[in-house]
């Protein structure tokens, strides 16, 4: 069954921002987790600056209230935190690799410039 919404009637941005359950983020123990993935992503990718600790928290926080994938771990109970947490992971690192390789195909403003000589 396809769910239709009205972004006309809504005052959500985008159809997933309409489906966002922010009071998922407020359970302790999904916070726990978030913050476990966030400093798994903060030291994986620290070395290259793509992600730090507060973004990395912030981004798994949009993800738990918007992700239906993500929604469904705290929803079935078989799933459950563990599989929130290996979602979640996978999904970061999708969004920080997508951008790290945007970034190292940007030519910095001193290498264009000269100045970085």
């Amino acid at each position: 069954m396809i769910n239709l919404i009205d972004i006309e009637e809504t005052t959500a941005e985008t159809a997933e921002a309409a489906y966002a359950d922010w009071s998922r983020t407020q359970d302790p123990e999904v916070l726990k987790v978030v913050e476990r993935a966030a400093w798994h992503m903060a030291d994986k990718y620290g070395s290259t600056r793509t992600i730090e600790l507060d973004d990395a928290v912030q981004e798994g926080l949009i993800l738990v209230a918007t992700s239906r994938r993500l929604g469904e771990c705290l929803d079935d109970p078989e799933l459950g935190l563990g599989v929130l947490y290996h979602r979640l992971v996978q999904l970061l690192t999708t969004k920080v690799r997508t951008e790290a390789k945007h970034r190292s195909r940007a030519t910095s403003y001193e290498v264009i410039t000269g100045a970085a000589a």
